[in-house]
Order: C-alpha cells, then sequence, then structure tokens
C-alpha cells in the first residue's frame, strides 16, 4: 500500500514539475514591469527607457516603465522587495542601493536577502559641477569660494545617502569647507535646482548632467574617475584637482524579487546582455555617457554583495552617520 502511495504521490507531482519547468521557460507571458525608484528624467530613468525600448522585441512582451519615487530610491525599492514574484517586477537599482545599508538606520527590507541580482546594465563616472552664476571655474577655486564665504555654499543631492550625498560629504570633509547637502526626491529635481540657482553645486552622473554641461547651463569643474573622461576631454579629475579620494562611479542594475526562478533570471539577463550589445545601444549609451553593462547572472551577483561591503567603509570615512 505504501509503494502505491508513494507511486501515485510521483505521478501527481511529475506533472506539476514540468508544468513550472514549462512556465520559467515560456517566460514572460505578460508585460514586465521595470520599476525606477527615481523621479522621470533623471539618470536611471533616461537609462531605463532606452533599455526598456530594446527589450520589448527580445522578450516578445511590453516592458513597462514605472516611476516609484521617494528616500532616494529606498521607496521604490521596497516597492519591488515586497511584491510577489509572479508580478513581474524588476528594480532598475544603481550604487545608491547599496549605500543605504550603511546609512540607513533601519531598513524596511534586507539588501542582500530580499533581491536577486539579474544583470549590470551601466556605469558612469560623475561630474562635480556648479551653476555659472558662482565666479569659480576651478576645485580650487571653489574651495576658495566655500571658505571666504563659510556657509553659502550648498550641495544638491538625490536624497540622503545616495552616491551625491556620499560623495559630497566625503569632498566637504577632505576640502575643510563649511557647505551642506541638500537632499532632493531624485537627482532631476535636483538639477533643476542647480540650474535655477537654488543651490549652487552637484556631483551628479554624466548621462543626467552631459546636456546640461554641453547647453552651458552648469559648469564641470571636474570628474570623479581616475583619469579623464571622453565625453569631458578637458575637464581634470578630482585626482588632477588635489582630491584622489574622491572616485567614485555610478552603476545600474536589474534586480529581481528573491524566490524568482533562475531560469527567469537568465531569461532576462540573456535578453539585456543581447540588447546592450547590439550598435543601436552602444550609441545610446556613448551619447549619455555610460558604458559597460552585461556580467553574467554569478557576475553580477558577486559585484553587488562587494559593493554593498566597499560603500559601509567609505561612508563612514565620509562622516555619513546611519539615521
Amino acid at each position: 500500500m505504501a509503494t502505491r502511495r508513494m507511486i501515485l504521490g510521483a505521478t501527481l507531482v511529475a506533472p506539476a514539475l514540468h508544468m513550472a519547468r514549462a512556465q520559467d521557460t515560456d517566460w514572460p507571458t505578460r508585460p514586465v514591469v521595470l520599476v525606477v525608484p527615481t523621479a522621470a528624467g533623471g539618470s536611471g530613468d533616461t537609462l531605463a527607457r532606452l533599455l526598456a525600448e530594446a527589450l520589448r522585441p527580445r522578450l516578445s512582451q511590453p516592458v513597462v516603465v514605472e516611476n516609484r519615487t521617494g528616500v532616494g530610491g529606498l521607496l521604490g525599492a521596497e516597492y519591488v522587495a515586497k511584491s510577489p514574484v509572479e508580478a513581474n517586477r524588476f528594480l532598475l537599482a544603481a550604487v545608491h542601493h547599496a549605500i543605504f545599508p550603511a546609512v540607513q538606520a533601519r531598513m524596511p527590507y534586507d539588501s542582500l536577502g530580499d533581491f536577486a541580482p539579474v544583470a549590470d546594465i551601466s556605469s558612469a563616472y560623475n561630474a562635480l559641477i556648479i551653476n555659472p552664476s558662482l565666479p569659480v571655474r576651478s576645485v580650487a577655486e571653489l574651495v576658495a569660494y566655500a571658505k571666504a564665504n563659510p556657509g553659502r555654499l550648498n550641495f544638491a543631492t538625490a536624497g540622503r545617502g545616495t552616491l551625491h550625498h556620499v560623495t559630497a560629504s566625503l569632498f566637504i570633509r577632505l576640502a575643510g569647507i563649511d557647505a551642506a547637502a541638500v537632499h532632493y526626491r531624485g537627482s532631476a529635481p535636483a538639477m533643476n535646482d542647480l540650474v535655477a540657482g537654488n543651490v549652487q553645486a552637484m556631483f551628479e552622473t554624466m548621462p543626467s548632467a552631459a546636456g546640461q554641461i554641453r547647453g552651458g547651463q552648469v559648469r564641470a569643474l571636474a570628474v570623479t574617475a581616475p583619469e579623464r573622461v571622453g565625453l569631458l576631454p578637458d575637464v581634470p579629475t578630482m585626482g588632477e584637482a588635489g582630491y584622489p579620494d574622491v572616485i567614485a562611479d555610478t552603476w545600474y542594475g536589474i534586480f529581481a524579487v528573491r524566490g524568482t526562478p533562475p531560469s527567469v533570471l537568465e531569461r532576462m539577463n540573456a535578453a539585456i546582455a543581447t540588447s546592450l550589445a547590439t550598435p543601436e545601444m552602444r550609441a545610446a549609451w556613448e551619447r549619455n555617457g555610460v558604458t559597460g553593462g552585461g556580467k553574467s547572472v554569478a557576475a553580477f551577483t558577486r559585484m553587488w554583495e562587494g559593493e554593498v561591503a566597499r560603500w559601509k567603509e567609505l561612508t563612514a570615512r565620509a562622516g555619513v552617520e546611519p539615521e
């Protein structure tokens, strides 16, 4: 009798497993949602919309970009972390999400436990930019201005604990100046206020800053790269300006909800890698001042875990305490 029950159980389980594998293989069978946790018009949003357009024919489903803003991206990440696997939601996360565990005293989700890394899509160094009305044309002149006008220099950020915030805090500490960080709900509104002259300076990613730099709406003083970048060949590095420790790049990656089947992760990873390899996407990435992307699921997972550990150390050096 026991043997018959085992055989019957096996015959019932086998079709179920086969159906599950078939569903994973056929994924996606409905629209895919790409959640951008920052405001429309920012760096991440720009790249997400380009990627979504490229993914549609490769996934044979619409790829919808949904902006969920707040707390520098924390709210959008929480939204995805608490979504059911079947919701087909993916998070476009940036380096900020590796910083959050070091600057948030109470996280609404587990950064390493609640997400499944899928693929990196790009990386870009940042530029130290200012409103052109500020009477400075170099990092040295900016520091001199800040020391001559204590408390008058404000740095815009995309939110507390973002790369903008940590980089600005590190620079302020190293330069020994009296300046403050002003936090916004994303880099787009921060940039708008910088252009309007409501704040004076900002560390911003190339995708968001490139157009305003070319148009003369903001002035670039330095880049946070170890070497000069092709997009701004005449702009010195922070190292050349005397601040070699202020090196930071903004990377973007795609994450799924933990528990998403490995076959789905691999399918999405392959679609992203194929999209990024096209001449059209390479040209679009170059126009936006970003490069790279397309690591395997395993390689991106290792990168993600390493970034969480690295930024824990850097935020301590910048003096940004958990809050």
